[in-house]
């Protein structure tokens, strides 16, 4: 996410690579001065979120296709201009085919629907090469596809699934209202992560020393990474208390929130030093791409939608 620590700058070699030029110093001067887009971004993003979340059914089903087709194209997008040809069509089908069966089907039904659009996902870019015979790349086309599907449509099921989590009846029997059945569990978790992400950023700007993956973000510090746990914590003590969740699980599931949010982030740094890239998109201004903003979301939506399965739901 754009807002962490300091953004990815472009990867040494592959940034000359692809014709572009290094990020000089200066841009991170610039990074510093954007900062307020952030906030203002996230002003925005977060009360359309939770709207359409309490609104449910086929509004929010709408968004979080918008938010997936997006990523999917940015992703899709920068590997082709790398030379690989994805299937972008059989990809983007697979994805609304699975945030479909998040949000209509049965809950008897969605690990048949998974299954069904997974195998779709790998099937179907490999019989689309049957025309490419002689052509160099094909297997390389047929799993960049694939893996468009898994890395952002699967993972944004679970928000879906999340607004389907009413944490006080499970804890307790009883709800504690429409709007905390309703957005209390997507509610800690933006929290966790976005709020995370902007302490993170914060603190390792002014005070940020220790450097954390020189050759994944090298403005990325340990003390930006602490601090972006701590508020993680926090804000799911916070949240998640409202929501009806007990602190004894708000505890220890701020730490895996904060945990998985940051390796999301490191993910995404790692697939842009791959590809050359200093963002996905300019979707968002100064922020970046869609992948930009949702990258800690697409590995702590999982994590948080299974703790509150196995541990509080049960």
């Amino acid at each position: 996410m754009r807002g962490s620590y300091h953004q990815a700058l472009r990867a040494p070699g592959k940034a000359e690579d692809a014709g572009l030029s290094p990020a000089p110093e200066s841009e991170v001067a610039r990074e510093r001065e954007m900062s307020p887009w952030y906030y203002l971004i996230v002003i925005i993003e977060v009360p359309v979120l939770l709207s359409l979340a309490y609104a449910g059914g086929v509004w929010l089903y709408i968004l979080i296709a918008f938010v997936g087709l997006m990523g999917m194209g940015e992703l899709y997008s920068a590997l082709i201009v790398r030379g690989t040809r994805p299937e972008a069509a059989i990809g983007y089908a697979c994805g609304l085919l699975l945030l479909a069966g998040a949000q209509f089907a049965p809950a008897e039904l969605w690990a048949e629907v998974v299954l069904i659009c997974l195998f779709a996902a790998t099937a179907g870019p490999l019989c689309a090469q049957f025309s490419r015979t002689g052509e160099p790349g094909r297997l390389r086309d047929a799993a960049a596809t694939l893996f468009g599907v898994l890395y952002i449509a699967f993972p944004l099921t679970f928000l879906l699934l999340l607004c389907k989590v009413d944490i006080a009846a499970s804890v307790t029997g009883v709800t504690a209202g429409p709007v905390r059945a309703r957005i209390g569990a997507l509610l800690m978790l933006a929290a966790a992560v976005w709020l995370s992400d902007t302490a993170a950023w914060a603190i390792g700007t002014r005070f940020g020393r220790t450097k954390m993956t020189r050759h994944l973000s090298p403005n990325k510090t340990w003390e930006g990474s602490l601090a972006g746990g701590v508020v993680s914590l926090l804000a799911t003590l916070i949240v998640g208390t409202w929501a009806g969740l007990p602190a004894w699980h708000a505890v220890p599931l701020g730490i895996l929130l904060a945990l998985s949010a940051q390796l999301g982030d490191l993910t995404e740094s790692a697939i842009k030093r791959d590809l050359g890239l200093r963002d996905f998109g300019t979707l968002l201004g100064p922020h970046g791409g869609m992948l930009d903003t949702f990258d800690g979301i697409l590995f702590a939506a999982p994590i948080c939608y299974f703790y509150l399965r196995f541990f509080v739901m049960s």
